[in-house]
């Protein structure tokens, strides 16, 4: 989490936890959270706040991911425009 917050920046950045009301908290990759930090505010995605935690709020709202990472369908993509395949 220190790591998380020393390299966020002075935007809120959505972390991949997702939950479904009144369901666990997930992971992005469908892994079950293990509530090693506690999450504030009741709403359905986790994100780092200004206040050095983690808060929640509605998905739809727009922040900024702490990273990404393509999926295999970008890949392909990118491949292909690069002569890839």
């Amino acid at each position: 989490m220190a790591f998380l917050l020393r390299h966020k920046g002075v935007y809120d950045h959505w972390i991949g936890l997702r939950r479904e009301q009144g369901q666990p908290w997930t992971w992005a990759n469908g892994t079950e959270f293990n509530d090693l930090f506690p999450i504030g505010g009741g709403r359905d995605c986790a994100y780092l706040n200004d206040v050095n935690g983690v808060s929640s709020w509605r998905c739809t709202s727009e922040r900024p991911w702490i990273c990404t990472k393509p999926d295999a369908f970008t890949q392909a993509q990118e491949a292909a425009v690069d002569g890839g395949w």
